[in-house]
């Protein structure tokens, strides 16, 4: 029997690499003789660093760039030969923030991990962009790379959410080989864009997410007098509008997270072979099957029956959303801080029960 175990993290309390060793334990000792195969999976947020360094071959560089509120920060990224693979929430995470505040804050540091890098070998970037803490468009990110942004009196700043509106002329630094790993399709503006859905979670009223909406759209116009369309790019909100920002100046392609992933661990090759395929990640709804870790390892189960193996489900019927079954380690459905001290073993309780499934399959 082939078993794959390729889950997302369970945000902020097991990372994906902690859930697949907690479930290929119980699933080892159930299935003495099967081949368990797991694959930490992350599609650019919490956890993508740690995700790649178990699929790849690099060394883990340490590096000191600028937080999101301009304070030095301990970053880190991975090197493989000529790829770097970067977590840009290691610069510019919400975690990072102090205060948390979405007008104020800048992907500076962002840009500072892609040169340092470069300057230690890379020229292929794979670049996740989850979790951030900042609203500036990416203006920052590339700022730090090169680009010049000009007010209306030929004056240089780097902008950052509350201006935005300020960039009169932009001085275009270099293109660089970037792939971002990106898990959301939210545009740059507009009620479904980076400020209104994502700013308040950043700290920004309900004022300043109008002001940075504004931001963007002008940024978004600035952009189009050069030839730049991005006001209508799938993804363009994602992180505060740096999908955005990496597309019109770094040449970056956006794609789905997940997908980029699969790829290049050769998960179909893998999954023809399965009997079963075990997912999952900390909460469950129907925003998992949106380009989410989930929704990428159904798509591409190649007819093995898959498990889910959640913190919490909110989803009636599974087998409505290509899951065969779906196991919860909250049951109760029990207040977060609650059920955190013991998520090693409750998940490993949920995986016992996931193991009996099997076994009776």
């Amino acid at each position: 029997m082939k078993i794959i175990i390729a889950p997302d993290s369970f945000k902020g309390s097991l990372s994906a690499v902690q859930v697949c060793d907690i479930i290929g334990a119980r699933l080892s000792e159930t299935f003495p003789g099967a081949e368990i195969v797991k694959i930490p999976i992350a599609d650019g947020g919490e956890g993508t660093l740690d995700c790649f360094a178990e699929i790849v071959n690099g060394e883990r560089i340490a590096c000191e760039v600028t937080g999101p509120n301009f304070r030095k920060v301990a970053a880190e990224y991975l090197l493989c030969g000529d790829l770097a693979v970067i977590e840009s929430a290691q610069a510019n995470g919400l975690p990072l923030a102090n205060p948390k505040s979405a007008k104020d804050t800048t992907t500076y540091g962002v840009g500072e991990l892609i040169a340092h890098a470069s300057d230690n070998g890379a020229q292929k970037f794979i670049i996740g962009i989850g979790g951030s803490a900042t609203n500036d468009g990416g203006c920052g990110m590339a700022a730090a790379l090169g680009t010049r942004f000009l007010d209306k009196n030929g004056k240089e700043f780097v902008p950052v959410g509350a201006s935005l509106c300020d960039i009169a002329e932009i001085e275009f630094g270099e293109k660089y080989d970037i792939t971002v790993l990106c898990d959301v399709t939210n545009p740059l503006c507009g009620e479904n864009g980076a400020a209104y859905v994502y700013a308040r979670q950043k700290g920004a009223t309900d004022d300043e997410i109008k002001m940075l909406d504004s931001g963007l759209k002008h940024l978004s116009n600035v952009l189009g007098r050069y030839g730049i369309n991005i006001s209508d790019m799938r993804g363009a909100g994602a992180a505060g509008g740096m999908g955005a920002g990496f597309s019109a100046f770094t040449g970056a392609e956006l794609k789905r997270g997940i997908d980029t992933v699969l790829d290049l661990i050769n998960f179909d090759s893998l999954a023809e072979s399965a009997d079963f395929i075990i997912t999952g990640e900390g909460a469950l709804d129907s925003q998992s099957f949106s380009g989410k870790v989930i929704d990428g390892i159904i798509s591409r189960s190649h007819s093995a029956p898959v498990l889910a193996a959640v913190g919490i489900s909110k989803i009636e019927n599974p087998s409505d959303y290509g899951l065969t079954a779906v196991f919860e380690s909250n049951e109760n459905h029990l207040p977060f801080e609650q059920v955190l001290p013991r998520a090693q073993e409750d998940l490993a309780a949920c995986a016992g029960k996931l193991a009996q499934f099997i076994k009776s399959f």
